[in-house]
């Protein structure tokens, strides 16, 4: 039971048990004033009509006619004539009327006076004595108008109690709720201050947790910046900002080894012509001024994934595959040559590039070696600036683009996808949960992820694919109490908040049981170009307690402002990365990575391990968890 309801038992307890014994008490006392008076009547009464019959002639019709003129006034129950020894003479009684009260008010409060008696005197001798009941109906009908006046005033100034214990109430609940929220944000490992309330206790209270939220998150922000610190160390490259070359070696790795990759790309060579001669023209500083605006063009090209120095002139770049390689590479020229001349008279940028689709090749040193290849014959065919490779088609099912987009409609309305699962092991032995794999059935063919997701891609159609794997999810999971699911979701339906309408309303209809063992994932680049949409969609999906999670982290994860606003339950580090962790300078990247992490209480897996010797190692350097293809 809250706190408030607790206070407002209270108030009620004790305005009734206050106003109660207050109308009781009321009520006793008027009924014994209102008793002393009748008495005192009664007595009154009873001597003065004594006095009167006791100077009269005793001729008994006399003495009749008197009292029943007394009785006819209506003030009285009984008067009662007696002789000297007790007799009755003559008697008037009033027989019993119906009151204008309740019958239980009057069971409680009903009167019970003696009868006033006086001596009647004839000369010097007794004559008898009078007996007098005054009416007592009268007064219980004042009784019961007195106490529902009564009742009403208490009940109005109890609505008024209630009324201003509702103020003083809200003007407690107010720090309280504050209190409440800052202590669920900890809890949900968001570190928020609140102002301090008025209140003596609860100022301490809030004083105390502001503090805790202060260490907490300059201890985080030292975490981040030490990170931030070790990767541009180890990873970057310090004049441009782009990857160094062991990170594109590892990541190319990391590609080729995933079987199971959710996307289609293509990567480019780029090399800067003569770049001696260009520092020499512009100077050391400016060349770098000029090297650092060509990487932000790149990296800031729509679809760029990747940018990578390999030495002095050639960068590494990788690209999702939206369009054919030779139309990439012709839109990236074209944006260079506009914004990355050396002289404005110049026509284009001292540049070259050449692509391949990585579906084209099948392993790094190919994929290098053939752009090497492409770019020695581009530099013998001035002014020759690009060339590509002509994109094998492995996964050529249908016969054009229209079949593709009518196929993936025809798969999700006739049932026609599942999914493969790959699964996450803790550090205990017991499974996370299993990655679901995208599956769809095209022309008879169980397709993966990387045949359908070109395609799905071009036509936008991502979010419903990620829709129809989030319903078949559900439904393994209704059938299976024991399973739990990560499901992969691609950048259009983080960005399309009609995509998570749909989500959320499907999620919304499935008991929580279900959802706790549902997880919705999403790659860190994204989250970092839309990290207020990804907050509020996090948000609504941990409210349907459903678990969120970062997948290929490393490259950008302490860059990201308010980390611990995300939301998020765990991190899966990149592949490119963990493949290196045997390297002195990767393993130090990998401590700060987990170490911020588990500041934030966050569960730490390893992606891409190929090797069942390298799962001690990992789990020794920290993490709380491997998937790969060792595991399993």
């Amino acid at each position: 039971m809250s706190l408030i309801k607790q206070l407002w038992i209270a108030i009620i307890v004790i305005v009734l048990l206050a106003f109660g014994s207050s109308f009781f008490i009321s009520a006793y006392q008027t009924k014994n004033y209102l008793a002393e008076q009748l008495q005192v009547k009664n007595i009154d009464n009873a001597t003065g009509i004594a006095l009167t019959l006791s100077q009269m002639d005793k001729d008994l019709t006399t003495l009749e006619l008197m009292l029943s003129a007394q009785f006819d006034t209506g003030y009285y129950r009984r008067i009662a004539l007696k002789d000297v020894a007790g007799n009755t003479v003559t008697e008037f009684t009033l027989p019993a009327q119906q009151i204008a009260a309740p019958d239980w008010f009057v069971s409680l409060l009903n009167f019970d006076i003696n009868p006033g008696i006086a001596q009647i005197q004839d000369g010097w001798q007794r004559f008898g004595s009078i007996e007098l009941e005054s009416q007592t109906d009268y007064s219980l009908v004042a009784l019961w108008q007195i106490t529902k006046n009564l009742a009403l005033g208490f009940l109005l100034i109890a609505m008024v109690c209630g009324v201003v214990g509702s103020v003083l109430l809200n003007r407690v609940r107010k720090p309280l709720n504050q209190v409440v929220t800052q202590a669920e944000a900890l809890g949900n490992r968001q570190f928020i201050t609140t102002d301090e309330p008025a209140t003596f206790e609860l100022k301490r209270l809030v004083a105390a947790m502001n503090r805790l939220t202060g260490r907490v998150r300059a201890m985080l922000e030292q975490e981040q910046k030490q990170l931030n610190r070790l990767q541009k160390q180890y990873e970057l490259d310090t004049v441009t900002g782009a990857f160094n070359r062991e990170y594109c070696a590892s990541w190319l790795e990391g590609y080729f080894n995933n079987t199971e990759r959710r996307e289609m790309s293509c990567v480019f060579l780029l090399r800067i012509n003569d770049l001696q001669a260009i520092n020499l023209q512009l100077g050391h500083a400016a060349t770098n001024v000029w090297l650092k605006h060509l990487v932000d063009e790149v990296q800031h090209h729509h679809g760029v994934r990747l940018v990578s120095r390999l030495n002095g002139s050639d960068f590494f770049v990788v690209v999702d595959q939206l369009d054919s390689t030779a139309e990439l590479c012709q839109q990236l020229i074209t944006q260079l040559n506009a914004a990355c001349l050396i002289e404005p008279q110049h026509k284009t940028a001292p540049i070259l590039l050449v692509g391949i689709s990585l579906d084209a090749v099948n392993s790094r040193q190919q994929t290098l070696s053939q752009l090497d290849a492409m770019l020695v014959e581009v530099e013998a065919s001035p002014p020759m600036q690009t060339k590509t490779l002509q994109e094998a088609q492995p996964h050529k099912t249908l016969a054009d683009a229209t079949d593709w987009l009518k196929a993936l409609k025809h798969a999700i309305s006739s049932d026609g996808i599942s999914s493969k699962t790959y699964p996450v092991q803790l550090r205990n032995g017991s499974i996370m949960h299993q990655e679901a794999m995208l599956r769809m059935n095209i022309n008879s063919q169980w397709l993966s992820a990387g045949q359908i997701l070109g395609w799905a891609r071009r036509y936008q159609f991502t979010s419903q694919l990620d829709t129809a794997m989030v319903k078949r999810a559900v439904q393994q999971l209704a059938e299976n109490a024991d399973m739990k699911l990560a499901i992969n979701i691609s950048d259009l339906t983080l960005i399309d908040v009609t995509a998570h309408y749909q989500l959320l309303t499907i999620l919304q209809a499935l008991p929580k049981a279900i959802c706790q063992r549902l997880s919705l994932e999403f790659d860190e680049r994204l989250v970092v170009k839309h990290q207020l949409l990804f907050i509020n969609f996090t948000s609504a999906l941990k409210a349907l307690a459903v678990n969120v999670g970062l997948q290929k982290c490393g490259y950008a994860i302490g860059s990201i402002k308010d980390l611990e606003k995300l939301g998020i339950d765990y991190l899966k580090v990149d592949s490119a990365i963990v493949l290196r962790y045997q390297s002195l300078d990767t393993a130090q990247l990998l401590s700060g990575l987990i170490k911020l992490a588990h500041t934030l209480s966050l569960t730490v897996i390893a992606e891409g391990v190929v090797c069942a010797a390298d799962v001690d190692s990992l789990l020794a350097l920290g993490f709380d968890g491997l998937t790969g293809p060792a595991i399993g």
